[in-house]
């Protein structure tokens, strides 16, 4: 029987993964598509497109294009290389951000830290305002 921590490992693709962080970065596609240079010069909705292939796995993502990504956003490349293992062990993922103890957000001037078993202290904090946001956009109070 896996214990809980296994029990709510995320599994993502590298895809995946890569869109949560982007993501959480608060970047949009074009706000990466615009930040990153390409050889020969793409135009940038070509370049979003290819994010766009990148993130859902419909085109892996070469060596070269993981360097230039990590330098527009903040990703544990240890954590892409284990989600491209088949049959690897999946890393612990905060199911929110996809943050790991490698890669920490950053919020309040400090690096996040694990509150329990599936969430980090900075997606934990904002868990009531988005459940509150939720509520009154469903029409239920809180």
């Amino acid at each position: 029987m896996p214990d809980r921590h296994e029990a709510l490992t995320m599994t993502l693709s590298p895809g995946q993964y890569l869109r949560t962080r982007r993501e959480a970065a608060g970047l949009s596609i074009d706000d990466v598509a615009e930040r990153i240079a390409t050889v020969p010069r793409w135009a940038q909705h070509l370049r979003r497109g290819w994010l766009d292939q990148i993130e859902s796995d419909t085109m892996p993502a070469t060596f070269n294009t993981i360097v230039v990504l990590h330098q527009v956003m903040q990703f544990d490349i240890g954590v892409l290389v284990a989600l491209s293992v088949e049959g690897g062990d999946a890393p612990r993922l905060c199911t929110v951000c996809s943050c790991s103890e490698k890669d920490p957000c950053f919020g309040h001037s400090r690096p996040c830290r694990w509150i329990n078993v599936d969430r980090c202290s900075a997606c934990f904090a904002k868990e009531p305002a988005r459940l509150a946001a939720e509520s009154f956009k469903n029409g239920v109070p809180h």
